[in-house]
């Protein structure tokens, strides 16, 4: 999915630049026990509400969201997965790693590997990831070689380390460089979920400050705990999918003590200058090609932000059947489908819809 690919209706066209401009950031205190942070964050926005008797100030939160870039972000030369990724021998002594070490093998087996982060190499060479890119539609040799480690599973021994008292450290390619000119070797690419987990980091860090409630989004990942002081719900509107900035909703909905998150393809896309052909960010985790879906847009609403983010994005990649029959075999879940075309419109397809 590229997944990956990438969130939401506000965003995953952000992810190339996900964790870019951390943070200018604005907190004011209307209320006493209300306090209100607002600014910039992974190359989108975020807004924060916070009630209760909470210690916490805008520093606070830039520093968390600073600390999280340091570990999850391909962006950031010297972050941890960065240097997982260089062959670099790493410590298994950051929380923040282990977990997405742990998120990422969790949604792999729970999606079958739709959601694969060893397709890091090929997000790349699509131009979805860091830099621009580096492959031509029509270089199928050049796609396979890119693909030669996607699916490689070796990597699931770091989350495996990250659940002991194990002296061993984490080190993907037995911490050897990969030779060649492409550096093609096992690389990992956690962004599929990781602006959601930065959401769950969020939430936690409000909490352990004393937060009884909370509405945290990050570029349209969202995540609520607690009641509010008049005790309305929470409410997230969803966009309908369109190219650019979209007013319209496609549907609102009311979160309590669960997470939401969207993903499509309808803002992160390359056009093939040869053809005019559109390739969405999401891939096909067997093939390595944008996949072709019937799904616009995929909305997840769930436990926590990370499982969220990353089963919306698979929900991309799986198409609305495989999709539909996931959820009918986690009722715990909620989804809502947005599918169609120019010529027959938009159709919406929410899974609350199929108790009424």
């Amino acid at each position: 999915m590229t997944l990956v690919g990438n969130p939401c209706l506000l965003r995953k066209a952000a992810l190339a630049a996900f964790f870019g401009a951390l943070l200018s950031v604005a907190g004011c205190q209307p209320a006493e026990e209300t306090l209100y942070f607002e600014g910039e964050a992974q190359a989108t926005t975020f807004h924060i509400t916070v009630y209760g008797d909470a210690r916490v100030e805008a520093s606070d939160i830039q520093r968390w969201l600073a600390e999280y870039n340091h570990v999850a972000s391909p962006w950031d030369s010297t972050s941890l997965i960065s240097a997982l990724n260089g062959s670099v021998v790493v410590a298994p002594d950051h929380p923040y790693l282990c977990e997405l070490l742990q998120i990422g093998r969790a949604l792999y087996y729970e999606t079958k590997g739709a959601l694969d982060p060893t397709l890091a190499p090929v997000i790349e060479a699509w131009g979805f990831g860091v830099g621009p890119a580096t492959l031509a539609p029509s270089d199928t040799l050049a796609l396979k070689a890119f693909m030669q480690h996607v699916g490689d599973t070796s990597w699931f021994s770091l989350a495996h380390i990250c659940t002991g008292d194990s002296p061993a450290k984490l080190a993907l390619n037995q911490g050897r460089p990969a030779p060649g000119r492409e550096g093609v070797r096992t690389q990992l690419n956690f962004m599929s979920f990781s602006q959601g987990h930065s959401v769950d980091i969020v939430c936690d860090s409000l909490r352990a400050r004393g937060a009884t409630a909370a509405f945290v989004e990050i570029g349209g990942e969202v995540r609520t705990f607690g009641v509010k002081p008049d005790g309305s719900a929470y409410k997230v509107g969803i966009d309908l999918p369109q190219q650019g900035k979209s007013s319209e909703y496609a549907q609102t909905v009311e979160l309590h003590e669960r997470a939401l998150a969207t993903s499509g393809n309808y803002r992160n896309y390359k056009v093939d200058p040869a053809t005019g052909a559109h390739y969405g960010h999401t891939l096909d985790a067997k093939t390595g090609w944008p996949i072709q879906t019937d799904v616009l847009s995929a909305t997840l609403i769930g436990p926590t932000c990370a499982e969220a983010d990353g089963m919306a994005t698979a929900a991309m990649a799986m198409g609305m059947e495989k999709t539909k029959q996931w959820l009918v075999e986690h009722p715990e879940w909620d989804a809502l489908l947005i599918y169609g075309n120019e010529a027959e419109g938009l159709q919406v397809w929410a899974s609350w819809n199929l108790a009424e």
